[in-house]
């Protein structure tokens, strides 16, 4: 999929949590515009070489897209747009861009009706609650409304920011389920849950007929690993619904996602796909502001795309929207420890989520939230300075 006009814009360098160390010595920034065909390539890098400002210009050619690369000050980039002629999208997104990229990480996330949720400099933690029998971690555990409803509150106990219900095993090879089956799993959960906590609810899923059945219950937010687009109405009916929603990138569906996962470059790749869904969510009639994007570590991707995610997720900052990640016990956390099954991946997940806030995320989904907490409580006094008074 491609973004409107056909472009994509990043900053490559430096993170952005370094250059607010750095930003009184006006540091200097690296991008790329990425295109589709060669000649609006070759006439953005005509009229870059204009500026004196303008370093290390170039142009790169990959499968299926020509890549523009240049680097100049900060305050030059700022202005930037007064270069380009043309290029009416490639604008839009640097202005925007930019100052996403300088982003003090405060979000008001907007809810139904005039809900706000607020947060400043503190990473969400969204604990996981499976209603499955068959989910790869937790199936089966928690399929009696109670008990999972014990579960939720032992979680919101434990410190969760969120809790998201979900009723359909989206494991690579998991097979899928009627609305009318995952309606049945969820909906009790739902209702026990209301009744107990404080926390809001989400509900992991891609059908637009469970999401209007699950805020009806009460669930205030939708995770829905098709980004729209497995469901042709779930658009205009989280539109409807005025509910936040997580738009999660998958290659292909759940049965099929890991068979030979191929990108060109998985950062840049999933950059343009945000693009075309954030454009497709708001056309939709969805705001802005109810919009997150998770990556989708695991789905679709082989461990060193997982990894690489990971390494370079500060990139989509660039994208305005909080970066939601999901690597609880994953599949690539057992390959690097050698094979350890699920139960056994805890230490690891512990790793991933540290490195995760590190670089950018600003939710996080785990199973064991106890432990999750204590690891954000960390990572977030690391990368905001947070929780001790300077000498």
């Amino acid at each position: 999929m491609r973004p409107p006009a056909g472009v994509s814009f990043r900053v490559i360098h430096p993170e952005p949590f370094d250059f607010r160390r750095i930003y009184p010595l006006d540091p200097e920034i690296t991008c790329v515009a990425q295109f589709p065909s060669w000649d609006p390539a070759r006439k953005l890098k005509g009229q870059l070489s204009v500026s004196p400002s303008v370093r290390n210009l170039q142009i790169k050619k990959s499968p299926g897209a020509f890549e523009v690369y240049w680097t100049l000050p900060w305050k030059r980039a700022l202005t930037l747009p007064l270069l380009l002629k043309n290029f009416t999208e490639l604008k839009r997104q640097i202005k925007s861009g930019l100052k996403a990229y300088r982003s003090d990480d405060s979000w008001v996330l907007g809810g139904s009706g005039e809900r706000e949720y607020k947060w400043a400099r503190k990473t969400q933690v969204m604990g996981i609650l499976n209603v499955t029998p068959d989910s790869f971690s937790d199936g089966g555990f928690f399929m009696d409304p109670s008990r999972a409803a014990e579960r939720a509150l032992q979680m919101q106990t434990e410190g969760a920011d969120w809790i998201d219900v979900g009723g359909e095993s989206t494991r690579p090879g998991a097979r899928g389920i009627s609305p009318s089956g995952e309606k049945k799993r969820i909906l009790p959960v739902l209702r026990a849950c209301a009744k107990l906590l404080r926390v809001p609810l989400s509900v992991d899923t891609y059908k637009s007929e469970v999401a209007r059945a699950a805020v009806g219950e009460g669930a205030q937010m939708i995770n829905d690993i098709g980004a729209l687009g497995m469901d042709r109405e779930m658009g205009k009916t989280l539109a409807r619904l005025k509910v936040p929603v997580i738009l999660m990138h998958m290659r292909g569906k759940p049965g099929t996602m890991q068979k030979n996962p191929v990108y060109r470059d998985v950062v840049g790749d999933l950059t343009v796909f945000f693009r075309e869904r954030i454009a497709y969510a708001l056309g939709c009639g969805i705001l802005e502001n109810r919009i997150l994007i998770d990556p989708g570590f695991g789905f679709g991707k082989t461990p060193w795309h997982n990894l690489e995610l990971t390494r370079r997720l500060w990139e989509f900052k660039i994208l305005g929207r909080p970066i939601v990640m999901g690597v609880s016990r994953k599949s690539t956390l057992g390959f690097l420890l050698g094979g350890a099954p699920s139960g056994e991946r805890n230490e690891a997940t512990g790793a991933a989520v540290a490195a995760s806030v590190l670089k950018g995320a600003d939710w996080v989904r785990v199973h064991d939230v106890k432990a999750a907490v204590r690891v954000v409580k960390i990572a977030d006094a690391i990368r905001y300075d947070r929780g001790l008074t300077k000498p």
